[in-house]
């Protein structure tokens, strides 16, 4: 992960103190690229928390975290890595490498309210994807969990409308499944229907449209798309 992009996966993960925060916030400010890969991280992470319970980490964790920090070091090539300041950009980048991925493998496997326990997650697929548009500000992440076989969305900057926002799944063949209307705002919790499940794969693309509050037809679209995304399993 080249310095930069570790930097804001840091910021976004709430990992930098003291003058590295400060610096990282001063460049936010002063490059909009810098600050786009800051909210990229952002909206990436955010499916990942929908749903979960905030539980204390289990005693040792950190431990074994720097432990493997600290393993991948020691067997690294140190001899191409050069002078001093390379070296602390390699560890730094190691770092944030190891605890984005530490911070994935909490989400994604810590027990949720519903769920029966570890076994039952351990064997679940999970879908994210973000969906945006031409309107301005507009901006939904969805999950969907194979373990509960519901998809939680969040919405972000609906515009006031008389319509009301529709979720479709459109799949490789291209004919829109309706997946259910959202909340406005917040998250909204939809039960994926049986039929619709064998859709949840990397091909297939998440649509939101604006509908008339009865919809003309059920089984398609009426309104063009406004917000889109492909899902991605993780």
């Amino acid at each position: 992960m080249p310095e930069r992009s570790a930097m804001a996966a840091e910021l976004a993960l709430g990992l930098l103190e003291g003058t590295e925060r400060a610096s990282a916030l001063r460049l936010m400010l002063s490059d909009p690229g810098f600050a786009a890969e800051v909210e990229g991280w952002r909206a990436r992470l955010a499916p990942l928390y929908d749903g979960f319970a905030d539980i204390a980490p289990a005693d040792g964790l950190m431990a074994r975290i720097d432990a493997a920090i600290d393993a991948e070091a020691a067997v690294a090539p140190m001899a191409s890595l050069g002078s001093p300041a390379a070296q602390g950009r390699w560890k730094m980048a190691t770092f944030a490498a190891s605890a984005v991925a530490a911070m994935l493998a909490l989400a994604l496997v810590w027990p949720s309210p519903k769920d029966k326990g570890p076994a039952s997650q351990a064997n679940a697929d999970v879908a994210v994807a973000q969906l945006t548009g031409p309107i301005d500000g507009l901006l939904l992440t969805a999950r969907y969990d194979s373990s509960t076989a519901e998809m939680l969305v969040r919405v972000e900057g609906m515009p006031v409308t008389e319509t009301e926002p529709e979720l479709w799944i459109v799949p490789a063949d291209g004919q829109p499944r309706r997946l259910g209307r959202l909340l406005r705002g917040g998250v909204t919790r939809i039960a994926v229907p049986e039929g619709h499940r064998q859709f949840i794969d990397p091909v297939s693309e998440l649509i939101l449209t604006m509908e008339p509050k009865v919809l003309p037809d059920p089984d398609k679209p009426s309104a063009p798309t406004v917000a889109q995304g492909r899902l991605q399993r993780i």
